[in-house]
């Protein structure tokens, strides 16, 4: 199979984990914006926990009620990361195409 079938790989994993990336953003603001609101965490630690699960993340999405708006009441982090792994394998895509296409080009 050409090497040009995958010329669009690159750029479907890079919009596919940017998609992920800005859905798992969307997701922790539900959660953690309440827990914001209420000055339960400071900035920083509610950070953390976009992309861990530690005992501190876990304790206060326990603690979130059923009025949590739109009835969210955890998150989780493997989004983030399948979105962090989706734009490093779009990433080192990119450079094996774009590899593929100047060896390619030297060889004409």
């Amino acid at each position: 199979m050409p090497i040009r079938a995958f010329a669009r790989a690159p750029a479907v994993l890079l919009a596919l984990g940017l998609a992920a990336l800005i859905a798992a953003l969307l997701w922790w603001g539900a959660v953690f914006g309440v827990v914001l609101q209420a000055e339960v965490l400071s900035a920083r630690e509610a950070a953390i926990c976009f992309i861990d699960t530690s005992g501190l993340c876990q304790a206060i999405a326990s603690l979130c009620t059923r009025d949590h708006p739109l009835n969210i009441r955890v998150y989780s982090p493997e989004l983030t990361w399948a979105a962090f792994g989706l734009i490093a394998a779009g990433l080192i895509a990119g450079c094996f195409v774009s590899g593929t296409r100047r060896d390619q080009s030297a060889k004409s």
